[in-house]
């Protein structure tokens, strides 16, 4: 398990968020992301996939996850 703020995430709060896998991650950010920071989510619900900007994202977030240890 792995722990990440919403911040590490591109968000805005440090809001920690716990997964088992980078794509749990993905979707406990997003729920986090439609709960506390509705304006963000719809921005980022709005963005196709393959939009620059959300690649880019996608490509920081697996560095962060990959070098982010695994909570004892």
């Amino acid at each position: 398990m792995k722990t990440l703020k919403c911040k590490d995430m591109g968000g805005t709060c440090d809001h920690p968020m716990t997964a088992d896998t980078s794509e749990e991650m993905m979707n406990k950010g997003m729920a986090h992301l439609n709960e506390a920071h509705p304006e963000m989510a719809k921005s980022v619900e709005e963005m196709p996939k393959d939009d620059p900007v959300m690649v880019e994202w996608y490509k920081k977030f697996m560095q962060k996850w990959e070098a982010t240890p695994i909570n004892n």
